[in-house]
């Protein structure tokens, strides 16, 4: 029986089960299958991939009891390197490292046990900046998504949409598709990562962007007139940013755009040019 197979859904019926109270009964028939009064210790160990280094934190670990067709979650632990009492017999060692794993089946007798469990796991981080590392994207004006690739379908399957910037994910070993969005605009960098078991990958985005500030006036360098409704397009006509104000600020990707004020029933064009990683006032001039 593959019982690295049987896990995830035994993950799943537990959770619903515990909401319910009946985990503690439904551990107590896989316990009493164990002969009473007999003990060994299994010593549990975990690193990255199959030469690796020690994993030495934010480790998980599952251990299921196996008897015949019945897997039944026997305990959870959180600690690094757990050492556990147990009664002997068969059992399934499952452990999550973030969001990878390693499963591995063992029989635990009276002298006790080691197993060491390699993960195939690494780490991604990603930072962004406007136009040159020198010009940081605050991470509360970056979104970024993770992906993983199918074979028609660079977003296939959806790993993470909260990725914070400058944190740390860890991913199991393979390529990724990242998704990075500047400030809700349409500036969208894509790219393909490749994560390696024990490192750490640094991913850095460059968004061609800039927060343009939109006025209305009578004359260059002008006052803004209040109560301007404003539209941005592209030079194909798909519209881009809408906006209201005196002087409404505008996060947008590098390029040239066509820009619509309208005011006291009146209506006003310009064309504007955003250079990445420049902000600056754009003026449309009543006449």
């Amino acid at each position: 029986m593959d019982v690295a197979r049987l896990i995830p859904r035994l993950l799943t019926r537990r959770r619903l089960l515990a909401a319910g109270g009946v985990l503690a009964a439904g551990l107590a028939p896989a316990m009493a299958q164990f002969a009473p009064g007999r003990t060994g210790i299994l010593a549990l160990r975990a690193t990255y991939g199959d030469r690796g280094a020690e994993i030495l934190g934010d480790l998980v670990w599952r251990i299921y009891t196996v008897r015949g067709p019945d897997v039944q979650l026997y305990t959870k632990v959180e600690t690094a390197r757990p050492s556990l009492v147990l009664p002997p017999g068969q059992y399934a060692i499952h452990v999550s490292h973030g969001l990878a794993t390693a499963t591995r089946n063992i029989t635990l007798s009276e002298t006790g046990s080691v197993a060491t469990l390699p993960i195939s796991v690494g780490a991604l981080t990603v930072n962004g900046h406007l136009g040159v590392p020198e010009r940081p994207i605050p991470p509360q004006r970056q979104k970024l998504s993770v992906f993983i690739p199918t074979a028609n379908n660079s977003e296939g399957k959806l790993v993470t949409d909260s990725l914070r910037p400058m944190t740390r994910i860890m991913l199991p070993e393979g390529t990724y598709h990242l998704v990075s969005t500047y400030s809700g605009s349409n500036s969208v960098v894509r790219t393909d990562v490749r994560v390696t078991t024990g490192r750490v990958t640094e991913a850095a985005v460059n968004h061609r962007a800039a927060t343009m500030t939109l006025k209305l006036v009578r004359q260059r360098g002008g006052v803004a007139l209040a109560g301007a409704e404003w539209t941005i397009e592209t030079p194909g006509g798909d519209i881009v940013a809408e906006a209201v104000g005196a002087f409404p600020s505008v996060d947008i990707g590098e390029g040239t755009y066509n820009v619509l004020a309208r005011h006291n029933d009146r209506e006003y064009r310009g064309q504007m040019k955003v250079e990445g990683g420049i902000n600056r006032d754009f003026e449309i001039i009543v006449e």
